[in-house]
């Protein structure tokens, strides 16, 4: 065979290997998580607002995690935990944020507390049901909720970035996975926030990251032993109380 015919025949095999079919079901290239933010804070209240949402979040968790032994009874129906109570115990608790508040911060208040009684109204028929034990309702299902319907009213996001997320809402971005490294490596006494700007498309964005520690009631479902199953057959992340279980991550749109 001569040296053309011997490239001719090398090229041919080249062409004809199958091409690398591209991964099914990963994210689409390029793009960012939410481009459209319906509403903007000045860059001065950027931090601070972003704050005042996380811990309205944090109240918020802490006020259902109450209730979470009447939500795994099966013996109660009626769990006297209506959309209106959680408003109403929500609101009592947001007081003291309310003294300082902006009316740019207020007006979100408004929305935020909106999503999350939306999403209690919505799981009435769930927690209420009798002679069920779990019902797949905790804070965590309930933020995530709330923070769609928040995004799909605002564009603000608000999400809850897990160690090792249950749903594919809980997805970390690079930001977050960094910061997720950052509370593990520091250990259980850094909880500090971190905050920065950051550039979607051609929005500047504030994003404000601080850790969510598992509590001692959570282990049953994320503690030893690992890789035993949980009740809703999740294998357990062998964590102890006080270790990193999650985030939670507010992005907000920024104006000058």
């Amino acid at each position: 065979m001569t040296i053309r015919a011997a490239a001719l025949a090398a090229l041919f095999l080249l062409t004809s290997l199958p091409v690398a079919a591209e991964q099914v079901g990963a994210r689409a290239k390029g793009g960012f998580p939410e481009s459209f933010f319906i509403e903007k804070i000045p860059r001065a209240e950027a931090k601070a607002t972003a704050e005042k949402l996380a811990r309205a979040v944090i109240a918020a968790r802490l006020i259902i995690f109450a209730y979470a032994g009447k939500f795994v009874d099966p013996k109660l129906g009626d769990k006297g935990f209506s959309g209106e109570v959680f408003e109403s115990q929500w609101r009592a608790a947001l007081e003291p944020e309310m003294i300082d508040a902006t009316p740019n911060q207020k007006r979100l208040y408004e929305k935020l507390i909106w999503a999350g009684r939306q999403v209690m109204d919505n799981n009435q028929d769930r927690i209420n049901t009798k002679g069920v034990g779990w019902k797949n309702f905790l804070p965590a299902k309930w933020e995530r909720e709330m923070g769609q319907v928040l995004t799909a009213k605002t564009g603000i996001v608000i999400k809850q970035p897990g160690r090792a997320y249950r749903s594919p809402v809980n997805v970390p971005d690079d930001t977050e996975r960094a910061a997720m490294e950052h509370y593990i490596k520091a250990g259980h006494d850094e909880n500090k926030p971190l905050m920065s700007t950051a550039q979607w498309g051609k929005q500047t964005v504030y994003r404000h990251i601080e850790p969510i520690r598992l509590m001692p009631p959570c282990l049953p479902c994320h503690g030893k032993p690992k890789g035993e199953l949980d009740m809703v057959n999740f294998e357990k992340d062998g964590l102890e109380s006080g270790d990193l279980i999650g985030l939670m991550s507010v992005t907000i749109a920024v104006k000058d």
